[in-house]
């Protein structure tokens, strides 16, 4: 069973003319006669790269992996091109996000409503249970915190109905059963890589990680940077216990972040920009 994976929108581009970069996050995928969108990026680049890349998504439903802007913000424009579809999410998506930072608060949420959605052509499938997209595909649902090294960013706020920490309970990733293993797909990771891997083995019942594609979050994961670094340290550790055949990160991962696995993993990894193609 073949796998193929292209980045639609990313913080960086690749040498493909055209290609437009932009803080966010958004991949196409097909396989086994499944093809699907995880993430729409920030604004117009996952649908200005999907036509510049000549990826067709006409009627392909949509799988988010949480409600922050630069993974929802495209959807507008994504809906455009597939026309009335299915979008996967956790309800707690469409909670209104903040960031907090040097005591200011900026809403990093849907830039639309759940409303104006459904208008545009939206029909959300809203679960906290891992959905099922296809054959061997999993939307993972809400992922356990089992590490003692991955903890919730107190600057990530959310008003529920008072403004408190975001445990980001909507964060999810993707699983997809391989012949070589499971291929994970991430958003941003806000439950920690570590802790999306080990659910993953679990709701598929996989125990072999083939690849994990998308955003860390260890760019983002401690305002203390020697609390950046032990994570950064714990998380390779752990990562080197897994034998992945393939890292390819991206977006919130960080530049001191992508180094420090490039160092680690030599040819099994790659940065993963938008125009970049991976077939598994």
């Amino acid at each position: 069973m073949s796998i193929k994976l292209v980045t639609l929108s990313e913080n960086t581009a690749s040498m493909a003319p055209a290609i437009l970069a932009e803080h966010g996050f958004s991949v196409y995928l097909e396989t086994n006669g499944t093809r699907l969108i995880f993430d729409t990026g920030q604004s117009i680049s996952a649908a200005h790269n999907a036509q510049t890349l000549g990826v067709d998504l006409f009627g392909l439903p949509i799988a988010l992996s949480h409600g922050h802007f630069d993974h929802t913000g495209g959807l507008e424009s994504i809906l455009k091109l597939t026309g009335p579809t299915s979008v996967y999410c956790h309800p707690d998506a469409f909670a209104p996000k903040y960031s907090e930072r040097q005591g200011k608060l900026r809403y990093i949420g849907f830039i639309k409503s759940r409303q104006d959605y459904e208008r545009m052509g939206a029909s959300f499938c809203v679960s906290c249970q891992p959905q099922k997209l296809g054959p061997g595909i999993w939307l993972l649902g809400e992922i356990p915190r089992i590490t003692d090294f991955e903890k919730p960013e107190e600057n990530l706020r959310v008003l529920d109905p008072e403004m408190r920490i975001d445990p980001l309970l909507d964060d999810q990733a993707i699983a997809i059963d391989s012949d070589k293993g499971l291929v994970i797909v991430l958003g941003c990771a806000h439950s920690g890589l570590i802790n999306t891997i080990e659910h993953a083995r679990k709701i598929t019942g996989v125990q072999k990680i083939a690849s994990v594609i998308g955003g860390t979050h260890l760019g983002f994961s401690d305002a203390n940077r020697a609390g950046s670094k032990a994570r950064l340290d714990k998380t390779v550790q752990a990562l080197r216990e897994y034998d992945i055949g393939l890292l390819g990160v991206s977006h919130c991962t960080g530049p001191v972040a992508a180094a420090r696995l490039s160092n680690e993993f030599g040819d099994r990894f790659v940065f993963n920009c938008a125009g970049t193609v991976i077939e598994i």
